[in-house]
This record gives C-alpha cells, structure tokens and sequence, in this order.
C-alpha cells in the first residue's frame, strides 16, 4: 500500500515517539536486581571524601637569659689553730671563724669547746664552759682579761693547761708575740708550761709552754 507523503511522514513521527518512550519508561515500573559480583569494582567501591587537616603545633622552649651580674654566695671565713689538751699535753686543730678574726673571736671559738667529729676524738678543754674573756691587742702584745672566777673554777693542775691553750692560740696569729694576764684590769701571776709561776704582769711567749707540745710541733 502507499502512502500519501504527509501520512507518511506523520506515521514515521507516531512510531518514532513511540520509540523513544519504550527506552526511557520501564516496563510496568518493575525494577530489576543484579548480582553485586557482576558489578564492576569501580562502582561497587563505597564513595567516600577524605578531608586532610593540617595542624600546626607551635612550641616555645624558654632559652636561660645570662645575667651580667654574676651571683656570690661566698662567706669570707679564715682558717684558725685552737690548741686543745690531750692527756698532758696540748695539740692544734684548724677551725673556720667569720673573716675578719679578732683575738677575742679566737678565744670565744675556743671557750666553745670541741668541734664534732674524728677530729676531736681523744681531745678535751681544760677552759670552763662558761669561760669569757676580752683580749686587747697592742704592739704585739695581746692582754687577757680573765674573769674573777678563773682561778676558782680551774684546778691547779688544770691551770696550766688552760693558760697553754690561750697562750699557744693566741701567739699562733700574725702579730702576737707575747700575752699578758689580768683581772678587771690588775696583773695575774700565771703558772708556766713546766709548772714554775710567773710574776704578776710578767709576759708569756709560746716558747714558755712549747714543752706541752707533742713531737713535731715547735712554736
């Protein structure tokens, strides 16, 4: 049969249509299943967004800062002999007194008695524990002001190790030669190193007591 050419044309558009409908609508809305293994990976593959944060930690470190000013702790201390007895004679040991050292600092440092320690064992002090003197210095000559009590409170015996101690420590000290004794300002007589006594006033050098020095030790 043929067609008049505008049937034919219109019946062309009709099935064209037609056409196109059947590849764009399912049929009667069915929805078809396929097996996940038949999916290709790069589609099966979960999508997923990874976002990258960049964190940047700043640390400060805080550097020590030199100072100009050097810090001292240092205490001026100066090395002392105190002469202290063993059996019947008597020794020195060295102790540090606050600098600067006056005769009568040295004396008290004695009447404190012994320091503890090794250093002190076998030694003893003839001085009394309440022992208080002032010395006065002059011309090399150091006085020592005894207390009233001195003579009452050290034995005889005693006595000349007592004086020894003062004597042998004081004359130990640049610029002391030789020691005079009083009480409340009036001459004492002393006993020497060998026993013998002095005068009233008499001056007493290292070298009056020198025999109560162990072997080895000279003034």
């Amino acid at each position: 049969m043929i067609f008049p050419p505008r049937l034919t044309y219109t019946l062309m558009g009709i099935l064209g249509i037609s056409s196109l409908l059947s590849c764009t609508i399912p049929d009667s809305g069915s929805v078809q299943y396929v097996d996940p293994a038949n999916i290709p990976y790069e589609l099966n593959t979960p999508s997923s967004t990874t976002i990258t944060t960049s964190t940047s930690t700043s640390t400060s470190i805080a550097l020590p800062v030199e100072s100009s000013t050097p810090e001292t702790s240092t205490i001026p201390v100066e090395s002392v002999s105190l002469f202290f007895v063993v059996a019947n004679q008597v020794i020195p040991i060295e102790r540090f007194i606050l600098s600067p050292v006056t005769p009568t600092q040295v004396l008290l440092a004695l009447s404190e008695g012994l320091p503890e320690g090794d250093v002190a064992i076998g030694l003893r002090n003839a001085l009394p524990d309440d022992f208080l003197v002032l010395v006065d210095l002059q011309r090399g000559i150091a006085t020592v002001d005894l207390s009233p009590n001195f003579s009452s409170e050290v034995p005889g015996v005693e006595q000349r190790l007592a004086i020894a101690q003062i004597v042998l420590t004081l004359t130990r000290r640049s610029g002391i030669g030789q020691v005079a004794f009083t009480t409340n300002g009036r001459p004492q007589i002393v006993p020497r190193g060998r026993g013998d006594l002095t005068s009233a006033g008499d001056l007493v050098t290292c070298e009056d007591y020198s025999n109560l020095l162990p072997t080895g030790f000279s003034c």
